[in-house]
Formats: C-alpha cells, structure tokens, sequence
C-alpha cells in the first residue's frame, strides 16, 4: 500500500519532467509498428557544485514537497569529490542514449565505445542468462531468472536518452544533437594489419593448451612451475559441459569486439576509428593519478592503433557425450 501510494504520488512528478523534456526529439526504437514500445525525449539532469541534481529545475527538495514527503529523494547526490573532479578535467556532461540498435555513451559530445544488439544476439543473451543463471546467481533471486528472459527482448524497444551535465568553467560544449542518427560502427570482420587467431583448448581437468601444447608441458619447460592461474576448476568446466557450452569466442572486427557462446552472436561491444581517438582522449584527460602519467602516453599512442588489429580468441571445452560438435562462429575449425 505504501509503495501504491509512492507511485500515484509520483506521476504528477514525472507528467511535469517529461512535459519540460518535451523540446527534446523522441529517442529511436527498432519497431514502432510494435504493440509495445516506449520512447521518451532526452532528459538532462544538471548537478550542481555540491553535486545536489535536479531535471528542469525540479530538484530532491522539489519532489519531496510535491509529494507531501511520500518521496524523499534528498539523500540522493554526486560526492562534492567527483563533482570537482569532473570539472577540473573538463568534462561537462556524459550522455546515454539507449535505442533498438545499441546503447550509446558521449562524453563532452564525443562518442565513446557502444553495446550494439539485433533481434538475434538479444534473444541469444536471453537463453545465455537462462543456461547460466542458476550457477552463478543466489538462489534468493532466481525466480527473477524467468522474468529478465522475458523482458530482455523487449531493450530493442525501449528508447531512453539521458545526460548528466556538471558544472564547469569557460567555454560551454554543446549537447549532442539529437536529430542526428547515433554512429553506428562497421559490424564487418575487417582485414587489420595485425592478425591473430588462438584457440585454447580445455580438457575435463581444466588444463588449457594452444596448438598441442599444454599449460602442464610449459610448466615443465619452466622448471615445473605450475601455472594454476590460467587453469579452470575441473567442476567448472563439467558443469560448461552438461550445459552444451563447448566454446566461448571473441573475434576484434573492423570497428569492434563481436562475442559469441556456440555459435550464437551475443550483443557486441563496438567503436569506429573516431570513437577510439574519443576513447584514447578521455582517458589521458581523466588519468590524473600521480605517477600514471606513462599510462596516457601509451594509451594515446597506441590505443587508436586498436583500429588496425584484427584478433580472434576462442576457448574450448569438451562436448558432452553423443553430442555433436558446433563449429567455432568465426571460421576456425
């Protein structure tokens, strides 16, 4: 009853935010023909010196009055140290923009790397999170389990975008434009100047090994040391075998990191020659540690570089028995 009363409280709230937001172009969705979707327009939340937030000048204290103090949100507010360490590296607003094709990151305007996703690789993450959950999840939640898988494919049809702009000094960086479609990077396998495939292949015992040569046979050529670090626990790899996962790849394309599980593609992690000079920036701008300064060189050296390489990585497991061998997903055999 109280959390009915918290909600019925809310919504004049959010009818007001969302009606000062409504300047703002409507996020994408992937099907608009669909029966269910919802796209709302950009949301800018400003923070202020002492990192209290507020959406169209409605602010914590706001809320709390509006809603007769059934909503205190006052507790809720960026620590004064981050708010000052955003503006003493220039950083005046990140953006998420989220929309049937990807999730999308901006800093200062500028794109950084995005989650991209189609119909297939969300339904893929789907069954993934079914298969994995009830190992890896207190039982306490599982019964939520069922509940993500159904509404995970639902994501392509959501539409948020949403900025947290902080203060700062000089010259002001404008927004994003909405109107303009978000970059969405070369899905393509490239042909990079760098290329490299291994294949590491476990056994039921969790010993790894590329090319015929195994962690134990290299541990030997080392004097017998053992390299437990790049071995997996022999339950671990049963219980990948019992759930029919016999390989988990990571391929570098021409404009990002595809991942698969078998040979289903899951959402993949994607940025153009731009993002990672955006990327490559941000980090030398953000790195103010002490003595990390060699870090910002050899990111902005050679992180742009990350463009030209062309990569894959597979990890194998045994296949349960009678069951019949999947192909790698990007043409090892």
């Amino acid at each position: 009853m109280r959390f009915a009363k918290r909600i019925t409280t809310l919504l004049p709230v959010l009818a007001i935010v969302l009606t000062a937001c409504s300047g703002s172009q409507a996020a994408q969705v992937a099907d608009k023909n669909s029966d269910f979707f919802i796209a709302l327009p950009r949301v800018v939340v400003d923070i202020n010196d002492a990192g209290q937030p507020a959406i169209a000048g409605i602010t914590p204290d706001t809320v709390k009055s509006l809603t007769l103090g059934n909503l205190d949100l006052t507790q809720y507010a960026v620590p004064k140290d981050w708010v000052d360490y955003f503006k003493s590296t220039g950083t005046q607003h990140v953006e998420l923009a989220f929309n049937g094709d990807g999730m999308f990151i901006y800093a200062n305007g500028k794109q950084l790397p995005h989650v991209a996703f189609n119909e297939e690789s969300v339904a893929n993450l789907s069954d993934v999170t079914g298969t994995m959950a009830k190992d890896f999840i207190d039982p306490a939640y599982q019964g939520y389990i069922p509940l993500i898988q159904r509404f995970l494919p639902l994501a392509r049809r959501l539409g948020l975008n949403l900025v947290v702009r902080f203060p700062h000094a000089g010259t002001e960086v404008p927004l994003r434009d909405t109107s303009a479609a978000n970059a969405t990077a070369n899905d393509k396998p490239g042909s990079g100047a760098v290329a490299v495939r291994v294949v590491v292949n476990y056994d039921a015992n969790g010993v790894p090994s590329v090319a015929g040569i195994s962690a134990d046979d290299l541990g030997q050529l080392l004097g017998g040391y053992d390299i437990y670090s790049i071995k997996l626990d022999p339950s671990f790899v049963k219980m990948l075998q019992d759930k029919g996962i016999q390989h988990i790849s990571m391929r570098s394309e021409a404009d990002g990191l595809a991942l698969a599980v078998n040979d289903k593609p899951l959402p993949s992690l994607m940025c153009s020659a731009e993002c990672l000079q955006n990327t490559s920036g941000l980090v030398s701008t953000l790195n103010t540690y002490p003595g990390m300064g060699q870090i910002n060189d050899l990111v902005s050296k050679f992180g742009p570089e990350l463009h030209n390489v062309n990569a894959e990585i597979a990890l194998r497991f045994p296949k349960a028995p009678g069951a019949k061998a999947i192909a790698l997903p990007f043409g090892a055999s």
